[in-house]
């Protein structure tokens, strides 16, 4: 996804020209613009991905630094810090990546 030069559309060629941008965005982001002003980004699945991941991999790594800090600074035992890093690691809650299907774009 490192691209110098961003390729735009307006809002109104994005939605008349919606195949060439889905194109443009197996390559590179595509910018969507309103009233000429950038308000939306197209990436790939790919990207998307791939920026998903990396999001997730960073989190991990502050969470284990703000428990070594906390497990430094005496604010947590190492049975709290272990047993906080496993519950943030495995949430109860979190739905899959395959069950969000259409039904999880639609608008409330």
């Amino acid at each position: 996804m490192n691209s110098n030069t961003l390729v735009t559309y307006s809002a109104r060629d994005a939605k008349t020209r919606f195949g060439e941008v889905l194109d443009e965005a197996l390559g590179r982001p595509v910018g969507i613009t309103r009233h000429e002003r950038l308000t939306a980004y197209v990436v790939s699945k790919r990207d998307f991905e791939s920026l998903r991941a990396r999001v997730q991999e960073l989190e991990e790594k502050l969470w284990l630094i703000e428990a070594e800090v906390a497990r430094k600074e005496g604010f947590a035992s190492n049975d709290e810090v272990a047993t906080f890093l496993r519950d943030a690691r495995n949430p109860v809650n979190e739905p899959k990546d395959d069950e969000a299907g259409a039904e999880g774009l639609s608008k409330p």
